[in-house]
């Protein structure tokens, strides 16, 4: 909403200096009728702005909108067709199909209607511009600048909204993405994050990916139940993101978790999982008056030239299975 508030103002002062810049060229060229309706049109737009900071944004594109048609409709019937007003009727197709984006009910028709209204007026003005003869014949200088005007307007306006379009549009598109990357529960990167991080990280050479999961979890689950072990799912992850910092760190599913991290060479991958492992066991966990000790098994492996992650994650998974098979509540290299 603040988008299309911002988008509000600027566009409802750019047709303010519009008719301003009307309001100049007619007193010039001593085209009272166009005076007058440039004075009221400075007047509307004025009184427009109220209507934007009151929010009332489906009132100010409906009232915006008849203004353009009346001063398209009576403007180029006052000079004629070759002033190029009825170029404002190409934006405003534009401005209609982005008001209904933006507009809670989102419907298509009144985009539709307006595109209709568009037309209709088009052919009727060329209709009457060829049949019945304008009020004024203008000079030439002054139906070049005015034609060459609406040309930059109507440009403007379809670039404009169509660029701050495609920018709340990448926007939305970067947050749905970011999103889609974080597990719900944990608030934790998931698998896609994981495919993520492994196809843009360039220097894998000194990493270890680390895969882990909770010792008798599925027992945590029977006998406390599901809210518990969510809580228990939720509690780990903060435990790793506090102990393993700089690391990256996902839920790879269910109660398996991945951790990516750098390897100097002479263990501190080691002392760094051992001592998140070790922070888990210490934490206090109590459930349904109970105090409940709580463990992980860690399997690790060194990055090796060309693997792939699923053959990476495999030979971690590997190492982690031999710790459940040997005792559990250790990590395995």
């Amino acid at each position: 909403m603040q988008l299309v508030k911002k988008t509000c103002y600027i566009a409802n002062l750019t047709y303010l200096l519009a008719h301003i810049f009307y309001l100049i060229l007619f007193i010039v060229a001593r085209i009272n009728d166009l005076i007058y309706l440039n004075i009221a049109a400075i007047v509307l737009y004025l009184a427009f702005f109220l209507i934007i900071k009151k929010e009332k944004y489906y009132y100010y594109a409906l009232a915006c909108g008849n203004t353009f048609f009346a001063v398209v409709f009576y403007s180029t019937r006052m000079v004629g067709f070759g002033s190029g007003f009825y170029l404002y009727l190409i934006g405003l197709c534009v401005v209609s199909f982005f008001t209904t984006y933006f507009s809670k009910a989102r419907n298509l028709k009144g985009s539709m209607v307006w595109v209709a209204l568009s037309l209709s007026i088009y052919i009727v003005l060329y209709i009457l511009d060829i049949r019945f003869p304008t009020k004024y014949k203008i000079d030439g200088w002054l139906e070049m600048t005015l034609f060459m005007f609406h040309c930059v307007v109507a440009f403007a306006m379809v670039a404009s909204y169509m660029i701050i379009f495609l920018k709340y549009a990448f926007s939305l598109e970067k947050k749905i993405m970011n999103e889609s990357r974080i597990d719900e529960l944990t608030q934790i990167s998931n698998r896609y994050g994981l495919y993520d991080f492994f196809d843009e990280e360039k220097n894998k050479a000194n990493k270890v990916l680390a895969l882990f999961d909770i010792d008798n979890f599925k027992k945590i689950n029977d006998t406390y139940g599901h809210v518990a072990g969510d809580n228990v799912l939720k509690r780990v992850a903060k435990i790793a993101n506090e102990s393993l910092q700089g690391a990256f760190i996902c839920r790879y599913g269910g109660e398996e978790f991945v951790v990516v991290l750098e390897d100097d060479g002479q263990g501190s991958s080691f002392n760094a999982l051992e001592e998140f492992r070790k922070n888990v066991e210490k934490e206090p966990f109590e459930f349904a008056g109970n105090a409940v000790s709580l463990t992980i098994t860690i399997g690790a492996e060194h990055y090796s030239e060309g693997v792939s992650l699923e053959k990476w994650v495999e030979l971690a998974d590997k190492r982690m299975y031999s710790g459940k098979n040997t005792g559990k509540n250790k990590t395995v290299f």
